[in-house]
C-alpha cells in the first residue's frame, strides 16, 4: 500500500435516500424584486449560522434573474444538507428566499474498498461530518491491505463565520511494504516502512471563492529490514514540514451533477532533521462544465515538482502518478515530478432516489521524471463508471479501466467509497 493511500479513506452509504430536489429552473418566471431575507426549514442537529453561511450571498439579488440551480448548488456543497424544495416568496416589495432542506445523515461508519492492478486494500472508518452541528468533520479509523496497514485519525474545523479561519488536525500511523515499478512493471524497489505523521493546518476564506491555508507538519520514517529487500534507502527520514497554499473554486448544478472549478497552489519545505531536506510545489486544476443537463466536459490536471535541497537518498518521497491525476500508469509507479492531464466527457445514464449513475471516458497524457525512468511521456485512453449518492453528493463507488499506449499495459480499480 503506497504511502498516501490514506487519500482513499472513504465514504459509503448503502442506505435509500429522498429524492434530489427536482428544481432546475433559472430566474425565468422568478417574482421581481430583490432577495431581502433567507428562511430554512428542517434544521435539527444543524447550527442555523452554519446553514447560512454559503447562502448569504444571495441576499440582495435581483429575483427575477436569481438562478435557483445555483441556489441548490450551494446547499449540495454545505456537504450536510439536501435541498427538497426551493422557491422565492413575495413579501411586501421584496422577496423571501424560501429553502425546505434534509439533513444528511453525518455519523456513520465508513468501510472502504480498493482494488487496482495488483493491490487490495479495505478499510473501516467511524466519522462524523456535522460534528456539534458546525459542519466539523472527525474521522477515525484504519486501512489494511496486501502490502501493510494505517490508522487514522483526523479532525476538520470548516468555517462557519465570514472572517473566521478554519483549522484542522491529522494524525496516521502506518506499515507498509513499498514497492517501485516503472510503466512496465518491473521491480526497482522494495522495503518496508513505518511512518508516523502529524499535521496541524489553517485555512482562511479571503472570498466567497478564493482562500488560503498553512500547514506544519511532523514526519518520521523508519526502515524495517525485511529478507528480499531491493535497493533499500541507505536511512530513514525525520522532517519538519511547512505548507502554504492558494486555492480558487466554486461550482454548480445542472439538475443532475454537481460540477466543480477549482484551481489550488501549494509549496513545501520540508527540513530535515534525519536524510535529505526538499522543497515541493503542487498545482491542481480541476474544470468541469456541463455542455447539457447530466452531460459535461471533465478536465483535470496536476503538476507536483520536487528538489531536494541536501545530501541523501530522495526515494522516500517519490510518489505515484496520483499526483497528475491520471490512472494510465501502475499504482506502484515512483518517479520525483509529474505534469499530467485527463480530459473526456461524463454522462448521467439514470437518477433514482438512492443517486446518480454515469459513464465516463478521457485520454490522458503524463510526463515524469525520476530516477527509475527518467523523463518519460505516457498517454492512452481511460472509461469509467460511478455512482453519486443523493444522501452524500459523493461517489459511492467507481470502476475504471485505463490503457497505457506507451506500455501496453492495463490499469483496472475499483472502489467503494469516497475519499475525505
Amino acid at each position: 500500500m503506497r504511502h498516501n493511500a490514506f487519500a482513499a479513506v472513504a465514504v459509503f452509504l448503502t442506505l435509500c435516500s429522498p429524492p434530489l430536489c427536482p428544481q432546475e429552473k433559472t430566474g425565468e418566471g422568478n417574482p421581481a424584486g430583490n432577495v431581502a431575507a433567507i428562511e430554512i426549514s428542517g434544521l435539527k442537529r444543524t447550527k442555523q449560522h452554519i446553514a447560512m453561511y454559503s447562502l448569504e450571498k444571495f441576499l440582495g439579488r435581483d429575483g427575477s434573474t436569481l438562478d435557483l440551480n445555483e441556489v441548490h448548488a450551494a446547499v449540495i456543497e454545505t456537504g450536510i444538507l439536501e435541498p427538497l424544495e426551493i422557491g422565492l416568496i413575495e413579501n411586501g416589495d421584496s422577496l423571501t428566499l424560501h429553502i425546505e432542506v434534509k439533513e444528511k445523515w453525518s455519523v456513520f461508519p465508513v468501510p472502504l474498498v480498493l482494488v487496482n492492478s495488483g493491490e487490495v486494500s479495505f478499510g473501516l472508518f467511524f466519522a462524523d461530518t456535522n460534528a456539534f452541528g458546525l459542519r466539523d468533520t472527525a474521522a477515525l479509523g484504519g486501512i489494511y491491505g496486501n502490502s501493510g496497514g494505517m490508522a487514522v485519525v483526523m479532525y476538520q474545523h470548516t468555517p462557519n463565520r465570514r472572517g473566521q479561519p478554519g483549522w484542522g488536525t491529522f494524525f496516521m500511523y502506518g506499515r507498509h511494504e513499498r514497492e517501485d515499478v516503472d510503466r512496465d512493471e518491473n521491480r526497482h524497489r522494495l522495503y518496508t516502512t513505518d511512518q508516523l505523521s502529524f499535521t496541524a493546518a489553517l485555512n482562511y476564506p479571503f472570498t466567497e471563492y478564493f482562500s488560503g491555508s498553512l500547514s506544519l507538519s511532523l514526519k518520521d520514517i523508519s526502515l524495517k529490514e525485511n529478507t528480499g529487500d531491493l535497493n533499500l534507502p541507505d536511512s530513514g527520514a525525520r522532517l519538519l514540514g511547512f505548507s502554504p497554499g492558494l486555492s480558487i473554486k466554486d461550482s454548480r448544478w445542472d439538475g443532475f451533477l454537481l460540477s466543480r472549478r477549482s484551481l489550488s497552489l501549494s509549496y513545501g519545505y520540508n527540513l530535515a532533521l534525519i536524510g535529505p531536506s526538499y522543497h515541493e510545489v503542487q498545482l491542481t486544476c480541476i474544470y468541469e462544465q456541463p455542455l447539457i443537463p447530466g452531460f459535461r466536459f471533465n478536465f483535470h490536471s496536476g503538476l507536483s515538482w520536487k528538489s531536494r535541497a541536501g545530501s541523501g537518498a530522495d526515494s522516500l518521497y517519490e510518489e505515484g502518478p496520483q499526483r497528475a491525476q491520471v490512472d494510465i500508469l501502475p499504482p506502484q509507479f515512483s518517479a520525483r515530478n509529474y505534469a499530467g492531464f485527463s480530459a473526456g466527457l461524463e454522462k448521467h445514464l439514470f437518477k433514482v432516489n438512492w443517486g446518480t449513475l454515469s459513464v465516463m471516458g478521457a485520454w490522458q497524457c503524463v510526463f515524469s521524471d525520476g530516477p527509475i525512468s527518467g523523463l518519460e511521456f505516457d498517454h492512452g485512453p481511460s472509461v469509467g463508471t460511478r455512482f453519486y449518492l443523493s444522501s452524500l453528493a459523493l461517489p459511492a463507488f467507481g470502476a475504471g479501466l485505463a490503457y497505457n499506449m506507451s506500455s501496453g499495459l492495463f490499469q483496472f480499480a475499483f472502489n467503494i467509497g469516497m475519499g475525505l
